[in-house]
């Protein structure tokens, strides 16, 4: 027998749908993109938020929260 999970999936790319990977909180010292901005994942925080680290204009370094959907890998590059 058929999986009907699998069988939607099926439906679904015939429609021409587009299935997006679920957002997955990154590993904790990470570099990722946020924006225009390279910061670190300093640990994960509740509702698929994530507290992240970065540098700001003038050499201080500031903590926020940021939803995981937002942040980026970084790429080949750093800058």
């Amino acid at each position: 027998m058929e999986d009907s999970s699998r069988t939607r999936k099926r439906e679904a790319s015939r429609s021409g749908r587009t299935w997006r990977k679920a957002p997955a909180c990154p590993p904790i010292g990470a570099l990722m993109r946020y924006g225009e901005r390279a910061v670190r994942a300093i640990a994960e925080a509740s509702g698929q938020r994530v507290i992240i680290e970065s540098v700001d204009e003038d050499g201080r370094t500031f903590r926020s929260t940021v939803k995981w959907v937002n942040l980026e890998e970084m790429g080949q590059g750093l800058f």
